[in-house]
């Protein structure tokens, strides 16, 4: 069952007790963003081979887009991961995910774990240009880092997940987006990791459930712009819609079940299935959103991310 709002799981997240009322205007985000800082997450991080911090992959108008690379221990080159936070366009940084973005790189992945634009400052569709470019620039540059961009994995959780899926339709040609000093690189996706995403703005404005105040203020106001119901059904805010989703790689679709966000994954599971993509759902018993954030507070998150490494590794092998 849903929780009726979202300090359950934002409780865990900045290790205290909350009790945050919804959002009520766009002015009061960058203020919510110093606050939702979830660096004391990273304790007992994996030993790496490497770790590279702020790797600047271009800049535009001023503004640097940057990410985290993370390289496993062993011999590559490596099967790579592109990864992007959530945090509902509008918070959240690389640091808040660098705990479990370092978990999935020890398991064998060079892990890119990206600073996308956030909303207001920049709307729609500027974050889906900044992961359309960064997976262009894996292509081009991951070498460098012993990674292998012939083998290129896209993910992310709640927001992150759904420019993951965005992406997905940009780079299989069923949208246009500026592509910057990279246009024209082509890419290919070995799979999708997607935890907990939005994947139809139509039924989240239907279904917001704790995200009541969220989807209306952070979600549509401040990422999509005040004329937001126009972008609704753009394949690029709501991949479900792209005109050919038998495009998209073998997908892995994470969520617990005490999500708001749990008819997203199932409806995004049953439009991968009837365009016949291999994808696999977990239905999570007892999580809510963010669980894996918290794999080291939550018993019963490892086994999930178990799963998850095998089917990665299995993806990356074929």
């Amino acid at each position: 069952m849903p929780h009726p709002d979202n300090n359950n799981w934002m409780s865990l997240l900045v290790g205290q007790p909350l009790d945050a009322a919804p959002p009520t205007s766009v002015d009061q985000i960058p203020a919510i963003r110093a606050l939702m800082d979830f660096s004391n997450l990273n304790v007992d991080l994996p030993d790496l081979a490497a770790v590279h911090e702020r790797v600047v992959l271009r800049e535009r108008d001023g503004v640097e887009l940057a990410a985290e690379i993370y390289v496993p221990k062993g011999t590559g080159p490596f099967p790579v991961l592109q990864y992007m936070h959530g945090g509902g366009w509008c918070v959240g940084a690389t640091t808040g995910v660098r705990r479990k973005a370092m978990r999935l790189s020890e398991n064998g992945f060079v892990v890119v774990n990206l600073d996308y634009g956030l909303a207001p400052e920049h709307p729609f569709p500027w974050g889906v240009e900044d992961c359309v470019y960064a997976s262009r620039w894996i292509v081009r540059n991951i070498g460098r880092y012993d990674g292998d961009g012939a083998r290129l994995f896209i993910g992310g959780d709640s927001a992150g997940a759904n420019l993951s899926a965005a992406t997905i339709v940009a780079l299989t040609g069923q949208a246009e987006v500026d592509g910057g000093d990279l246009a024209g690189v082509e890419v290919g996706f070995s799979g999708a990791l997607l935890f907990y995403g939005v994947f139809d703005f139509p039924l989240l404005l239907h279904e917001a459930g704790s995200n009541a105040g969220y989807v209306e203020i952070w979600f549509n106001m401040a990422y999509l712009g005040p004329r937001f119901l126009r972008h609704h059904l753009n394949p690029l805010v709501s991949p479900i819609h792209a005109p050919d989703l038998s495009r998209f790689p073998s997908t892995y679709l994470s969520v617990g079940d005490e999500d708001s966000l749990l008819s997203q994954s199932l409806a995004m599971t049953k439009s991968l299935t009837q365009a016949n993509v291999p994808t696999t759902l977990s239905v999570i018993a007892g999580f809510d959103h963010t669980f894996s954030y918290v794999e080291h507070l939550l018993p019963g998150v490892t086994p999930e991310m178990e799963r998850i490494f095998v089917w990665m590794r299995s993806r990356a092998s074929a």
